[in-house]
């Protein structure tokens, strides 16, 4: 794996940093010793993760206390950084949720909340960012989209939704950046053991569950060498199938499975 320090170095920012994915980011990349940027809205956890990191000895990490749906929530982050005079290397834009029910049982303050962080945060970031990384002709962006991001979802309609949103965004980020000095990932993992199933409303399944850490190998593996990854061979089988069948197969199987999940 390449010298993260060396090629993207010494700052790097996370969002969805208190958990799961984003904490294995930035944890990741603080053992790498760079510094680390973790946004959420969580800052006892932040505060657990930064006093992680310190006891390690190796790189740092540093709160930022925001709620990325809030519209005003990007320039409270770049203040934060700017603060310290440092510029963003490496971009993970991870933070998102899901809510699984049917579109006018989800609250619309949650689907639009969907709408906010998975999409419009990760284009507000990036295009704050981005610029700097062309500028110095050296950064990378990795964006967090989904398996789900590549089917439609009934009943996961706005979550699936907005992740196909993320994955186009990233896919078409990569070709501008390309030549520029920029790499760009998308990464799509699928079921992962982090706190999101609990919270969208996802039953336990007895499927193979891919951990954060795995995750993040892949993402950093992929960075720099393709546009796309998806994380873990079942993952890849399911995605990458349902690119040979019709789209109206897919639609039909893919509610006959969250007809399943939700036992109707």
């Amino acid at each position: 794996m390449k010298n993260l320090l060396t090629r993207y170095g010494p700052v790097a920012l996370v969002t969805g940093a208190s958990s799961g994915i984003g904490e294995a980011f930035s944890r990741h990349l603080a053992a790498a010793g760079l510094t680390v940027f973790a946004v959420a809205r969580r800052g006892d956890r932040l505060q657990d993760l930064r006093d992680g990191v310190a006891a390690s000895g190796v790189g740092e990490v540093i709160p930022i206390v925001a709620d990325l749906r809030d519209s005003g929530a990007a320039d409270e982050v770049m203040r934060a950084v700017t603060a310290r005079d440092l510029e963003v290397g490496l971009l993970v834009n991870n933070a998102g949720y899901g809510r699984l029910g049917l579109l006018e049982q989800v609250p619309l303050t949650e689907s639009l909340g969907m709408v906010d962080l998975n999409c419009r945060a990760v284009v507000d970031l990036t295009w704050r960012i981005v610029p700097g990384m062309k500028r110095r002709a050296r950064g990378g962006v990795i964006i967090l989209s989904s398996v789900v991001g590549t089917i439609p979802a009934p009943w996961f309609a706005v979550y699936s939704a907005t992740k196909a949103f993320d994955l186009y965004f990233g896919e078409a980020l990569y070709g501008e950046c390309k030549g520029s000095g920029v790499d760009v990932v998308t990464v799509l993992p699928g079921l992962t053991r982090t706190e999101f199933q609990a919270g969208s409303g996802l039953r336990d399944y007895h499927s193979p569950y891919r951990s954060a850490e795995q995750v993040v190998a892949s993402a950093l593996a992929a960075l720099g060498r393709k546009p796309i990854v998806v994380d873990g061979p079942f993952n890849k089988l399911l995605s990458h199938g349902a690119r040979f069948l019709p789209r109206s197969v897919v639609a039909a199987l893919s509610r006959l499975v969250m007809r399943r999940e939700l036992r109707l």
